[in-house]
């Protein structure tokens, strides 16, 4: 069975939009995915722009732990490279002994040039950091120790108050490298359509699993992550206005590779790119608007990419917390039942 999460960017969607709103309607969320059945909640880090009003995706899963009892809380990622391995070590272990043991470990190498350089951390050297940060965590994490002797860190005969084992493990990115070491670990790879099709990801799912291939996985069914952005209601207005908040969130997305993003303070400025689609080419292709049309898109997600894992992202209109509660809410009640039956073609129609 698929299993299905929720997505939490925390991005600030307009200028009159706070910090302490964006959170805020994170964790009413978090609280009604929990009521709706998800399995999961992913918690995004981005630092020094309106991408995301969330520095730290382990303070949110442990905010959220107080909240909840059973939902598993995901952290969407860490970029390991931008912090202390041995730190994060510990915290994994406060989160896990506060939530019960329901924290997904996710860990990605970051690219957004502007944070590196106001963290002073090469960006060239992320990779390495993450590989390295990843021994530093399998060790302490396990054994209840850590004594580490490395390029990019260096760790006398310590000890660990929490070691918990390691949770759950999720990789974002497309390193070759880090791929054959999520297969080996036996980590969930994750990936997003973006803008996509089903059949227009095939390419990267297939460059996926032959990473995982190359490190000597056999399963069928190689495990993977897929990332979607989706907005449920009937009311052609805010389909519309939910499109054109996605074709923002694409814009300031790509405009993070630039090694200084152009921003106003904080905020993102929305500057159109090469062949982006319309509105209209949204409406039709992207899992936006009454039940039916989200269920049919997703059921063919999963049919065509095979996904062991579904994140679903709606926070993106820019519409009023009130009619973002209430698309989630209809995700849950009308299109999670169809995507949940079991089979590779879960039905097209949403439950009744």
């Amino acid at each position: 069975m698929v299993e299905i999460a929720l997505f939490n960017l925390m991005a600030l969607n307009h200028p009159a939009e706070t910090p302490e709103e964006a959170l805020g309607t994170a964790v009413d969320s978090v609280r009604l995915a929990e009521e709706l059945g998800f399995d999961m909640a992913w918690f995004a880090e981005h630092h020094f722009t309106s991408a995301s009003a969330c520095a730290s995706p382990l303070l949110m899963a442990a905010h959220c732990a107080a909240v909840t009892r059973r939902i598993g809380l995901g952290t969407g990622v860490v970029v390991l490279p931008l912090h202390h391995p041995l730190r994060v070590v510990q915290e994994v272990g406060m989160v896990q002994a506060l939530s019960g043991g329901r924290l997904r470990l996710g860990l990605g190498t970051g690219h957004q040039p502007h944070e590196f350089e106001s963290f002073g951390i090469p960006l060239a050297d992320r990779t390495a950091m993450l590989e390295e940060g990843w021994d530093i965590l399998e060790e302490g994490l396990k054994t209840g120790r850590v004594a580490h002797e490395g390029r990019h860190y260096r760790i006398p005969q310590t000890p660990v108050c929490i070691p918990c084992g390691m949770p759950p493990l999720y990789l974002a990115g497309g390193n070759e490298a880090l791929l054959r070491r999520a297969a080996q670990a036996g980590a969930t790879p994750l990936i997003s359509q973006g803008l996509r099709t089903a059949p227009a990801t095939l390419p990267l799912k297939t460059r996926v699993e032959a990473a995982c291939r190359a490190a000597g996985c056999t399963a069928p069914d190689i495990p993977l992550g897929v990332q979607r952005y989706v907005f449920v209601t009937d009311d052609a207005a805010e389909a519309r206005q939910a499109a054109q908040g996605l074709l923002h969130l694409a814009r300031t997305t790509l405009s993070l590779r630039d090694p200084v993003p152009q921003r106003d303070g904080v905020h993102l400025r929305s500057i159109p790119f090469a062949g982006e689609p319309d509105a209209d080419w949204l409406l039709a292709h992207a899992p936006i608007g009454p039940a039916e049309h989200v269920a049919r898109l997703l059921a063919e997600d999963r049919r065509v990419l095979r996904p062991s894992h579904m994140s679903l992202y709606m926070g993106f209109s820019g519409l009023p917390r009130a009619r973002v509660l209430a698309a989630l809410e209809r995700l849950g009640r009308d299109v999670l039942p169809a995507l949940r039956q079991a089979g590779p073609e879960p039905a097209l129609s949403p439950a009744a």
